[in-house]
């Protein structure tokens, strides 16, 4: 085989990652005719195809197995130049690919990025919203800000945060409801946040160690925390949602804390990083504002 190069090889492997062309784009945010054309390239230089069409998605030819190890070994190299590249640049620069969801987006994240656009605009930010915490090698990021520490032992943590989960409804709710009776705040309908660090059945512990049960079944599950605060928003249900985002939302009014007093386990916020990432400029400079902005947020919560 002759005549290819590394963009054609990584664009194979995009497309060998997510099973197709159409998504690979999709995921990996490069235009199908980009990739289509560096697999035309390919395959033209193979004198065979690497894929075959299956449906509406590819399935790799025994020539596209063969050469699936020889374009992983190759991103492998190109990625541990650019990150040589990158740490070896003092000022912050380039690309910052962020992955978190739209509650981390939302409420942690915006002020961070606008910060850090302004204080260093040759960085080329970019933030992806998911539900769930993504494989930053796999998926080609720079950080991913999730809930919970990544299993992966091959990734890079650390912790930005931790927060207690507390029982939330809307301000609307307030009138006629005794938010200190269990019953009473179960019989608003459960909104569940249906991700793995989020507890399905509730328990929450008061300051002299008694604690309270919530385990009827969901009115209504969802995976994205912030499906579960516009469902509360339509002033329906209750929600067992971090402290950190929901405080500041009760102290203005919008939601009302249920069960004052009580709270349930906490969850852990962490920053996870493909090996030798937290060197870049780019990446440590939003590090160091995302722990500096947490600071903040936790000193107003406790005045």
């Amino acid at each position: 085989m002759a005549g290819f190069d590394l963009d054609d090889l990584h664009g194979f492997g995009l497309i060998a990652s997510a099973g197709g062309l159409s998504p690979a784009s999709r995921r990996f945010g490069v235009p199908k005719a980009t990739l289509s054309r560096a697999l035309h390239r390919l395959e033209a230089a193979a004198g065979a195809p690497l894929f075959d069409r299956v449906g509406r998605g590819l399935r790799l030819t025994p020539l596209g197995q063969g050469l699936l190890p020889a374009a992983q070994d190759a991103l492998a190299l190109q990625s541990t130049a650019n990150d040589a590249v990158r740490a070896g640049q003092g000022e912050p620069v380039g690309p910052l690919r962020i992955a978190a969801s739209a509650l981390s987006g939302q409420k942690l994240l915006a002020p961070v990025l606008a910060e850090l656009a302004e204080r260093h605009p040759a960085v080329q930010i970019s933030l992806r919203v998911t539900s769930q915490g993504p494989d930053p090698v796999a998926e080609e990021l720079d950080v991913v800000i999730r809930v919970g520490r990544p299993s992966e032992p091959y990734l890079v943590c650390r912790k930005i945060v931790g927060s207690p989960l507390a029982l939330y409804a809307f301000g609307t709710r307030a009138a006629g409801i005794d938010f200190c009776d269990p019953n009473a705040v179960e019989g608003l309908g459960r909104v569940h946040i249906a991700i793995d660090e989020f507890p399905r059945e509730w328990e929450l512990t008061g300051p002299s160690g008694d604690t309270v049960r919530l385990t009827g079944e969901p009115l209504i599950s969802v995976s994205e925390p912030t499906v579960a605060l516009s469902i509360l928003s339509a002033g329906l249900g209750v929600a067992f949602l971090p402290m950190l985002y929901a405080e500041p939302l009760a102290r203005a009014g919008v939601l009302v804390r249920a069960l004052p007093g009580f709270a349930g386990p906490e969850m852990e916020l962490f920053a996870a990083l493909p090996p030798r990432r937290s060197n870049m400029p780019a990446v440590r400079a939003f590090l160091d504002l995302l722990v500096r902005h947490v600071g903040r947020i936790e000193e107003t919560a406790s005045e």
